[in-house]
This record gives C-alpha cells, structure tokens and sequence, in this order.
C-alpha cells in the first residue's frame, strides 16, 4: 500500500535552502541531494515507519530518517492522510530544527 508524503511549508523552505546550498557548493555531485531525497520519499511511501523514532517535547510519534550520503534528516510524522515532512535539516548542523 502507497500513502502520500507531503511536505508542511517550514521543510518546504528549508529543502529549498538546501537544494540552493548544496548545488552551490557541491559541484562534483550536484544532483546528490535529490536523487537521496527521491529513495528516501520513495521508501516512506512504501514504508512510512522505516525512520527512527526521534523523541520530542511537544510532538508525539515524530520519527527520522537519515539521507545517509548527504546527511540530511528528514523528520516527519505519520497521519490520517499520509506522511508529513515537518523539517529537513543537515545533521551536520549541531543542533536539531524547531518542529512544528
């Protein structure tokens, strides 16, 4: 069985920086980055409980995935109409994004 994967508005934005970041400063794979975030997108579709549980104060049930030749995580939660991307952050940042 599919589901939907969709993306809330703040891990829109933040994939947008990335793409930007990434195509700009990593000439030698610039496709990278989304061909990673195509099979990660792909396997929740099929799998929406393949990410780790990720714990957190306010959310329940947030769970993580890693985009391990880039490191970005994707962090999301499972609903009624499918998955929900809430952040997409580099894990190389140091610290983890707000979600919301």
């Amino acid at each position: 069985m599919r589901v939907a994967v969709y993306f809330s508005p703040q891990a829109l934005a933040q994939l947008q920086a990335a793409h930007t970041w990434w195509k700009n400063h990593r000439p030698s794979a610039p496709r990278l980055l989304r061909e990673e975030l195509a099979e990660a997108l792909a396997l929740l579709r099929t799998a929406p409980m393949a990410g780790a549980p990720y714990p957190h104060r306010q959310l329940r049930d947030v769970r993580r995935i890693v985009l391990q030749r880039t490191r970005y995580y994707l962090y999301y939660v499972i609903r009624s109409d499918g998955v929900a991307i809430l952040a997409v952050s580099s894990a190389l940042r140091g610290r983890d994004p707000r979600l919301r």
